[in-house]
């Protein structure tokens, strides 16, 4: 088949067209064997249109300027997701080092993509998933804003020889994700710089992002010309000017950001209102104490919000979603000390020893999440003051070292049989712990202990566990939920800076 598309608009139309079918009816005239294990999903839509397998540097269909780019969505009970970061195109640090914005090739390949979502299904065979939309996409004012100085900070890293520093929490829209079958897969840094050998990165969406444009735009009822859902009639062209979301945001005006990046801005908007108490700022955003003269439980989440003149979740604005920036308040205690560890969610057992570390689900998260961390500390009237607050992301020396062998015992842990032993009041397992000293341990996530088979707070083991003085009801192969936690007192060294 030999399609040649001259207009983006011809481009969507077609796309269009293959909404409701499988991919396998995409894929009819694809040369299968050709495709790569990983890729046959994205082969399948660029067959659709005519195009065989490539690695061109510039957009799929150079006539239209279009890339063309396939990805999964899923149904959570919150709505419908992105599965995963939307992938875009290798960084080439050698060729990338002289670049800017507009001669990049993360502009030259992804300026206006044809973007195909698909349901993924889990034990479904990859021919019948069903396409359920085709969008044509490209950069909101507002999203391209941030997205240049995303691209600006990567670009800082390959320029100064920090490539094998670069992590995906250091961005908030567009990122450096990891790219390639394992840790082998590296890449040169530019002759000039005598650097080391740096991870394989592409840049990419990150799946907050996604998410976003899928309730609001593609699945949802909001409308912006940048993003465009229905077909073309003959004749209509594709605008690129039109409003962006004018839902709750900590930007109103994007002239702003012409000046200053949305990290430093959201970093400034806050200074005025270091030093003050928690008293002094609920009495200042009108928040009342209780019956019992108590705050509101997430009184410092709510102040947090506040202080960036946003009424209700900081993290659901617009800008953190998409970002998936995760907000952490701290309570500093006057011993200089934060009392509790940082939960992530639970893991299941048995598919975390079927990970391997370079997609793990932990690797994942700390790489691709940014923090930003809200720091109260507490002064000698038990009155806790406002220090600052800063956005972080795991480094990845952290991350590839302490992290990863920690991650790769737990696995162990599991695969060989957890040592479970009960006291008779207790039972105590072999799972790092906090005193390790390790930046993350392993402990239960449940609202109740459990090692019951079934029960809503256990979990089964792939392996049984190793039992001293098991209890005859307790099942073998059964255990509490447990997930990893972020030691208290690393994070209290990557914020002791603001106190």
């Amino acid at each position: 088949m030999n399609l040649v598309y001259k207009t983006k608009e011809q481009v969507h139309n077609r796309g269009c067209e293959a909404i409701g079918k499988t991919m396998g009816e995409l894929a009819a005239s694809m040369d299968e064997k050709a495709s790569g294990k990983k890729s046959k999903v994205g082969d399948a839509w660029e067959s659709w249109f005519g195009i065989d397998k490539n690695s061109i540097a510039g957009a799929d269909l150079s006539d239209a300027g279009v890339e063309l780019k396939a990805t999964p969505v899923k149904h959570t009970k919150n709505g419908i997701s992105a599965k995963e970061r939307l992938v875009l195109n290798i960084i080439n640090y050698e060729k990338e080092f002289d670049k800017t914005f507009s001669t990049s090739s993360f502009w030259k390949k992804n300026q206006l993509m044809e973007l195909g979502f698909y349901e993924y299904i889990p034990g479904k065979k990859w021919q019948e998933y069903e396409l359920l939309k085709s969008v044509l996409f490209t950069y909101p004012e507002k999203d391209l804003l941030i997205i240049k100085q995303d691209w600006e900070k990567i670009h800082e890293y390959i320029k100064t020889g920090r490539a094998h520093e670069l992590s995906e929490g250091i961005t908030m829209y567009l990122s450096a994700c990891t790219k390639g079958a394992s840790s082998k897969s590296v890449r040169a840094q530019h002759e000039s710089l005598n650097a080391p050998m740096a991870k394989q990165r592409a840049y990419s969406l990150k799946s907050g992002y996604m998410t976003y444009l899928l309730r609001e735009f593609i699945f949802g009822d909001n409308e912006d010309s940048h993003v465009r859902v229905k077909p073309f009639e003959e004749g209509e062209l594709f605008e690129w000017q039109a409003p962006y979301y004018t839902g709750e945001s900590i930007v109103r005006d994007i002239s702003i950001l012409q000046n200053t990046s949305l990290e430093n801005y959201i970093i400034d908007s806050l200074k005025s209102y270091v030093g003050k108490t928690v008293s002094e700022l609920a009495r200042q955003f009108d928040i009342e104490k209780d019956e019992k003269g108590k705050y509101p439980k997430a009184i410092n989440a709510m102040l947090a919000s506040r202080m960036l003149g946003i009424q209700k979740d900081l993290e659901k604005t617009e800008e953190f979603f998409k970002a998936n920036i995760q907000v952490k308040t701290i309570r500093v205690q006057k011993n200089h000390s934060i009392k509790e560890s940082m939960s992530f969610p639970a893991f299941d057992f048995k598919q975390l020893v079927q990970e391997n570390w370079e997609e793990s689900t932990l690797r994942d998260l700390l790489d691709s999440a940014k923090f930003f961390f809200v720091v109260f500390e507490e002064k000698e009237n038990d009155e806790f003051v406002f220090k600052g607050a800063k956005f972080w992301s795991m480094p990845e020396s952290d991350l590839e070292n302490t992290v990863r062998l920690a991650w790769q015992q737990t696995v162990d842990t599991i695969r060989f049989g957890v040592q479970l032993s009960f006291d008779g009041k207790r039972v105590t397992n072999n799972f790092i712990g906090k005193s390790d000293k390790r930046i993350i341990h392993v402990r239960p996530h449940a609202s109740k202990s459990s090692y019951i088979a079934n029960d809503k707070n256990a979990n089964q083991l792939p392996t049984p566990a190793i039992w001293t003085n098991k209890p005859t009801e307790f099942a073998d192969d059964w255990m509490t939920k447990q997930c990893f936690w972020l030691n208290n007192d690393y994070v209290f060294e990557q914020v002791k800076d603001l106190l």
